[in-house]
């Protein structure tokens, strides 16, 4: 019972770290607003506006992946982790029940790949590392690219070869990856289901 108590707390507070951290996100769009307003700036409110109608509608995206255990990981990632900030574009209408992996097996690879990622990231700068995963669709699959802006340890970048080589002998596809003192790119083809 005790253990159950434990796991029950633990979610409960994660729960709410992201509900704080989302509802601290939208009182800052709010003020920012309500600044527009007050100076009389009323093209660059509508603009604000714009972008936060973008973000709500590539969060509603996220939503209607079609697994679940991924958009959750996407949604609350920034609420629950400080070291990177995540950014998840999905780019046209991506349905991820039609790939040849299933649910679990791309959950642990994609949360593998960025938490390692994010355990490993250089935190010296005067920014948080950001990482900006886009999902696209096209004939043969869905496309993860991930495109990291910041620096990887020499132990990171080890960790994540290693799980690069354990993916391609499965049925994804590594299509670029490019790893520079300048830019870090990966992206994954995860074919269609035949």
């Amino acid at each position: 019972m005790g253990d159950e108590r434990r796991l029950l707390t633990h979610q409960t507070d994660q729960l709410l770290a992201v509900l704080n951290r989302q509802r601290h996100d939208w009182l800052n769009h709010v003020q920012v607003l309500l600044g527009y307003l007050d100076m009389n700036r009323t093209e660059q409110g509508e603009a604000h506006l714009k972008r936060i109608a973008q973000m709500a509608m590539q969060e509603s995206m996220v939503a209607r992946l079609n697994n679940s255990l991924l958009s959750v990981f996407f949604l609350t990632f920034n609420a629950l982790n400080k070291e990177m900030l995540l950014e998840v574009d999905v780019c046209n209408d991506v349905d991820l029940t039609r790939i040849a992996l299933g649910e679990q097996h791309l959950f642990q690879l994609v949360s593998e790949i960025l938490c390692t990622v994010n355990d490993h990231v250089d935190q010296s700068g005067y920014e948080p590392a950001s990482m900006q995963v886009s999902l696209q669709a096209d004939q043969r699959g869905v496309h993860f690219r991930f495109d990291l802006a910041g620096e990887l340890n020499a132990s990171g970048m080890e960790k994540l070869e290693k799980l690069i080589r354990n993916s391609e002998q499965s049925t994804v596809e590594v299509t670029e990856w490019i790893h520079t003192e300048d830019e870090w790119v990966l992206d994954l083809l995860v074919p269609f289901a035949q």
